[in-house]
């Protein structure tokens, strides 16, 4: 725990975020839900450890956001609902997949690609406290890939859009999904030839974090989640003197800032747009952040 001298700012306002029928213990508990790697010689995790590219633009950017550096890809600041499953794995690394795609292919590939075959069909679950071994996710990517798929509930959206509503009170065995090889969206779809995979996956070291964002695009990061995160709403969330951990919570990290002299990371959630700054998370970058720079992983699209 951290005593009140080492907490020098909190811009935090705190707000009930979830409604007046949603508040207790149990769906907020339910809407939690990787952990980092070790150093390169104590792991065999890989890291990303030389790019040229880095050096084209050698300056970190004060402020940055993947948004208004790549506006043509519609998906980078989007915001899911997981409901009441720790499936923030899932949505954090298929929408950092699909960022990237776009990225990659200067928007001609600008779609939404499906968590829900990643969540029916790849056998990964959370633990209990919503930690997903490293690189699952992107292993999947790699050697099976994924089709198109919207966020939104029952539409017709890409090859595989989501299946069950986004709602914390859902009984717990509508969460249970079945794998289909085959488009029930848009029928028009070709199952087979509608899977995008990644080349690679990689680590990201903190000290290039910002580096790596700015030029490549989000990134995967986890942060430990504490009780006092419930009733952030705006300005930047600092790691509060009595706060709880609670779990582990998977995001993208598409920025970062400074607010009223705090330097700040900039997270897309997965708890729906009703929760912090439109579903978005400002925290406090370095000591007292939760340890986001810890846990940041990203890849390369394979483009045909």
């Amino acid at each position: 725990m951290i005593a009140n001298s080492d907490i020098k700012t909190n811009t935090l306002k705190s707000v009930e975020n979830f409604g007046p029928n949603s508040g207790e213990e149990e769906n907020i508990m339910m809407l939690l839900g990787t952990r980092g790697v070790e150093a390169a010689t104590k792991s065999k995790k890989p890291y990303k450890i030389r790019n040229p590219r880095y050096v084209i633009d050698n300056q970190n950017h004060k402020e940055f956001d993947a948004r208004k550096r790549w506006p043509q890809c519609k998906t980078i600041g989007e915001v899911y609902n997981e409901g009441n499953a720790l499936l923030s794995w899932a949505y954090a690394t298929t929408g950092v997949f699909a960022d990237r795609m776009c990225i990659a292919t200067n928007g001609s590939y600008n779609k939404h690609l499906s968590t829900e075959e990643l969540i029916s069909c790849s056998g990964i679950k959370a633990s209990a406290n919503g930690w997903v071994r490293d690189g699952l996710a992107w292993e999947y990517f790699k050697t099976h890939g994924l089709v198109s798929g919207g966020s939104i509930y029952n539409t017709n959206d890409g090859c595989q859009p989501s299946k069950i509503p986004p709602v914390c009170n859902l009984p717990t065995k509508i969460n249970k999904r079945t794998c289909v090889d085959y488009c029930y969206g848009n029928d028009t779809i070709k199952y087979n030839h509608d899977h995008v995979k990644v080349r690679y996956y990689y680590h990201v070291k903190p000290k290039d974090i910002q580096k790596e964002v700015q030029t490549y695009g989000p990134v995967t990061a986890a942060l430990n989640l504490y009780d006092d995160i419930f009733l952030h709403k705006s300005g930047v969330y600092t790691l509060t003197k009595n706060a709880k951990y609670v779990r582990l919570q998977y995001v993208k990290l598409i920025g970062w800032g400074v607010e009223n002299g705090v330097d700040y990371w900039l997270l897309v959630n997965s708890w729906g747009n009703e929760w912090g700054q439109n579903g978005l998370l400002k925290i406090k970058r370095g000591k007292y952040g939760c340890a986001v720079e810890s846990f940041v992983y990203a890849a390369v699209p394979k483009i045909k």
